[in-house]
């Protein structure tokens, strides 16, 4: 069981997912089918909600996997973190995913949702933040820039992607 204390946001809950929110994940996965066809060229699987819980790096445990949920007042799933703490080094935590339900985006949550999750990141012992962004994904690349991320590396061998950190 994990110890600390999730950050709030005022009108939303942040609350650790388990299997029992599967069907909940999936049913996001299925309204955000934009940015899932985008990135994977496909319509949302219906495995994915159990990918997102079993999917780790190399070398990590399920321990340093951060799934977190963001719920409305009436508990329906809007928004999902997935992020990995120290990796892909110590003091530094991958943001593999934040996802938001299409009815949400473009209305300042993403912004909000992510300051209050790296000022929680940071207090957890974080130093950095990294991501990778898919090349087609311009909006996302644009989104993580204006909240000054900065390249560090852009590679293409197939999946041209953009790797952005920024320190906290």
């Amino acid at each position: 069981m994990r110890k600390e204390t999730l950050p709030l946001i005022t009108d939303y809950a942040f609350r650790y997912l388990t299997l029992a929110d599967t069907s909940s994940v999936q049913d996001l996965y299925e309204r955000c089918a934009d940015y899932v066809e985008l990135v994977s060229g496909h319509k949302p699987e219906s495995v994915a909600a159990q990918r997102i819980f079993t999917e780790i790096p190399a070398g990590k445990t399920y321990n340093d996997k951060l799934l977190i949920g963001i719920f409305t007042p009436d508990d329906r799933l809007i928004g999902i973190i997935d992020a990995i703490r120290d990796y892909p080094t110590t003091q530094e935590w991958y943001l593999n995913l934040l996802l938001l339900d299409p009815q949400e985006r473009h209305r300042g949550l993403g912004e909000k949702i992510y300051h209050i999750f790296a000022e929680w990141a940071a207090r957890q012992g974080a130093q950095t933040i990294s991501l990778a962004v898919l090349a087609q994904n311009t909006q996302a690349l644009r989104f993580w820039q204006r909240l000054g991320f900065e390249t560090i590396e852009y590679t293409d061998n197939g999946a041209r992607r953009t790797t952005l950190r920024r320190r906290i």
